[in-house]
């Protein structure tokens, strides 16, 4: 996977749980979900810094907390629909988490 494919995969992550944030009903649920959103944005961040002459070099994960977030994406992962019963968030984050967890090493939904 590229830079320029990982960037387009956080960005997706990224609006799809911002997504899920408004439509979560509970606080630990939310406080799930802000986490990621915050490693999400940290990982693009450094991305952003690079070159677009850099867009085509392989992928490897920069910050800490965006690579310790395969459990979280696991757990989201998990009765998706009953934790996000909107249809319209839930496919969305079924289409986005497993590409978020392809950018992450060893971590399978």
């Amino acid at each position: 996977m590229t830079i320029k494919d990982a960037i387009a995969a956080l960005e997706q992550l990224n609006s799809a749980l911002e997504n899920a944030f408004w439509d979560a009903s509970d606080i630990p649920l939310k406080d799930q979900l802000f986490a990621l959103i915050t490693a999400v944005h940290a990982e693009a961040n450094e991305l952003a810094k690079l070159s677009i002459s850099d867009l085509e070099m392989p992928y490897e994960n920069i910050t800490p907390e965006f690579s310790h977030c395969c459990r979280s994406l696991r757990e989201l992962m998990r009765d998706l629909h009953v934790r996000f019963p909107r249809t319209q968030t839930a496919n969305q984050l079924n289409d986005a988490l497993p590409a978020a967890a392809k950018l992450l090493k060893n971590c399978e939904l």
